[in-house]
């Protein structure tokens, strides 16, 4: 494995394309994430609450999790547990099965590239599909993600291009825009007829039994909202004891993972369908996998658990940024991969990875948990050594080593000696290009420094009068700008719809009387005559039926029960509908977020399906934060569905070079109408 890996790294190195590729990631990235972090007051406070979750959660997991199974059973969630992948696999697969199950969607999630569970379902017959762009990229290709949050960051449009030319007979083009739409089209059918939808769970409340998905294109919420069986796959590790707790973490995993104050979509299930409900699945599972999680748990890395699976140590990692995620051949690349996959699976297959880090710490000044990853890796490497058998050179020069730094006597010989024999090799610049073996395998790759003539302790070192230490490039400044964070006397309404603006939405503030009107307007603009409504809602009745009486189709959107042909065929009659139109219970100023519900007559399908999303919010609904919204009426407004939406602008991607596109497979517009 190691050589095997050593031989992937050059490769990665010497390819041009990835190295392209690799770069305009990693600074379009590390840009974002100091801009979002920026806007968060108070950084190191929120990262230390974000630890100490984390660290209470992973130190009573055990007690978490018995409490978080039996909510989960309270809300109607069929629970399975599972001690490793393959009866994770054997579970999921026979779900699917009892539903005969032809086509299954998945959301994406790293839980189940690390269980394998496409190759599971497609070796029984059962057809899989990505639907996250960047994994249904890489899926017809046949490769592996190549990064825990961009799947197809080694990717460049050209590549893309020629994937999409070949697999789904779009005419070659370089156009994102292009390729998106290609994707959309490939997609949208799959959507509508898929049997069962596979996702993975951000992170699992163990108070109210909800799981939460954060995901940007609206993939996610197709895959458990649409499909009569949806099947929720998580680590028993991503629990959080409360929705505070939840809240919190929303405020750092966007900001780490995406530069985002928050994500587009952030999903709250809390059970099936439910009597009065229009939509959603009739069964949800939730299949919790140890796989080695509670070992890792108990041991010195149990703090490689806190993850939260941002990607942020990747982005930021110099070794990531050269090499790529392929080259660690484990599904979980990176600092955090050195150290979970070894953990997880094992250290002689995984445990040389620990060595591929420079130790320069910035993983964990990037980390939103402060996971303490140099420690870790230095945990790894000890344990390697000790319990796996190295080559014969490595340990007869870790003897010496160990011989000469214990003497000052033999370190001044040793040192001298160098300084001495590096007069032998060449240099360049005052670094020497090449060491004999074994010491080669330095230098194939890096230069050495020149030993030092005279030791530290003999030299005075001073510095300018003008000199200071730098800062820390990877330390957000404290932004103490306007729109840093929200100031006591700040109007509500007006930063709901300056932060909705701001990700691409529409505000517009008006009486209640002309809202009908304007969203009429905005139809016949945009030659829309089918809309998608809430049905018998109090507040929209009056302006469904003004719609209607304008000459609009507006189409009843209840899904009929089960997995038969009704379903499928209602599905593909209301995937006609360019608009929907929703109220919405809640707004969130801080991030120009809606709170949608479901349930209760109150169909997903307005807010999902359709082009253009209108929603009916009132001024006297907005909160500050989503601590306010949820202290205030939040957790009794999840409690009475099955499902709470948080959106926030039209749906997005950026999994082609990092290239922002608007409008994936949820709306591509988002017209808020605030009513005074």
């Amino acid at each position: 494995m190691r050589a095997r890996f050593r031989q992937h790294t050059r490769e990665a190195i010497a390819d041009f394309r990835l190295q392209q590729a690799l770069d305009y990631h990693a600074g379009k990235r590390m840009d974002a994430w100091d801009e979002a972090f920026g806007s968060l007051p108070d950084v190191d406070r929120h990262r230390q609450r974000a630890q100490d979750i984390r660290r209470t959660t992973i130190d009573n997991l055990d007690h978490y999790l018995k409490r978080f199974v039996q909510n989960l059973k309270a809300n109607g969630f069929h629970v399975h547990t599972a001690v490793d992948a393959e009866a994770a696999c054997r579970l999921a697969v026979d779900i699917a099965q009892k539903g005969g199950a032809k086509l299954v969607t998945k959301s994406k999630s790293m839980t189940t590239e690390e269980i394998r569970l496409n190759h599971a379902l497609e070796q029984v017959g059962i057809r899989v599909v990505e639907t996250d762009l960047g994994e249904f990229i890489v899926q017809l290709r046949g490769e592996a993600p190549g990064h825990l949050v961009t799947p197809a960051i080694h990717l460049r449009r050209e590549d893309v291009a020629e994937t999409f030319e070949r697999e789904l007979g779009m005419p070659y083009s370089t156009d994102v825009e292009h390729m998106n739409a290609a994707a959309k089209g490939a997609l949208r059918e799959v959507f509508l007829s898929a049997d069962v939808g596979v996702s993975g769970v951000n992170l699992g409340v163990v108070e109210n039994g909800v799981l939460c998905l954060v995901t940007n294109e609206g993939n996610g919420r197709m895959v458990t909202t649409l499909p009569p069986v949806h099947i929720a796959i998580m680590g028993i590790e991503r629990l959080v004891p409360t929705m505070d707790d939840l809240a919190l973490l929303l405020k750092l995993l966007p900001r780490s993972s995406t530069g985002q104050k928050i994500s587009s979509y952030v999903t709250l299930i809390g059970g099936p369908r439910r009597e009065s409900d229009p939509d959603g699945p009739d069964e949800r599972h939730v299949i919790l996998i140890d796989n080695g999680r509670l070992a890792v748990a108990t041991s010195p890395l149990a703090e490689s658990l806190f993850c939260i699976r941002c990607g942020a140590c990747l982005n930021a990692c110099p070794v990531f940024r050269e090499i790529g995620g392929h080259a660690f051949e484990s599904v979980y690349p990176g600092p955090i991969g050195s150290v979970v996959s070894p953990g997880l699976f094992g250290l002689e297959k995984y445990g040389h990875l620990a060595r591929a880090s420079t130790l320069c710490g910035v993983c964990k000044e990037v980390c939103p948990a402060g996971i303490d990853l140099p420690t870790l890796l230095l945990r790894v490497r000890d344990s390697y050594v000790q319990e796996v058998r190295q080559p014969f050179y490595v340990r007869w020069a870790m003897l010496l080593y160990a011989w000469i730094m214990v003497s000052p006597r033999r370190y001044r010989w040793g040192q001298r000696l160098g300084v001495w024999m590096s007069r032998l090799f060449p240099r360049r610049l005052g670094w020497l290009r090449w060491l004999p073996p074994p010491l080669s395998a330095w230098t194939v790759s890096r230069d050495f420094p020149l030993f030092a003539t005279r030791p530290f302790l003999k030299r005075q070192v001073e510095l300018p009068l003008g000199d200071k230490p730098r800062a820390n490039p990877r330390r957000p400044s404290e932004n103490n700008g306007s729109n840093a964070h929200l100031e006591e006397n700040d109007d509500l309404v007006e930063r709901f719809g300056r932060e909705l603006e701001d990700i691409g939405g529409v505000f517009i503030r008006c009486e209640e009387g002309e809202v009908g009107q304007r969203i009429a307007s905005r139809m016949n603009e945009l030659r829309i005559d089918k809309l998608i409504t809430w049905n018998e809602q109090v507040g929209l009745t009056t302006l469904v039926q003004y719609l209607h009486e304008e000459g609009f189709e507006v189409l009843e959107p209840t899904l009929p029960r089960g997995g038969g042909p009704d379903r499928y065929v209602r599905l593909a009659e209301l995937g006609t509908a360019d608009a929907g139109l929703t109220g919405a219970v809640a707004g969130i100023a801080e991030t120009g977020t809606l709170v949608v519900p479901g349930g209760r007559k109150r169909s997903q399908l307005a807010s999902l399906l359709v082009s253009v999303h209108f929603a009916i919010l009132r001024a006297g609904d907005i909160y500050r934060t989503m601590e306010e919204w949820l202290s205030a009426v939040g957790e009794g407004q999840l409690a009475e569905t099955a499902c709470i939406n948080l959106i926030s602008g039209p749906s997005r991607t950026a999994d082609i070079e990092m290239t922002l596109t608007i409008g994936v497979h949820g709306p591509g517009e988002v017209v808020v109408f605030c009513v005074d």
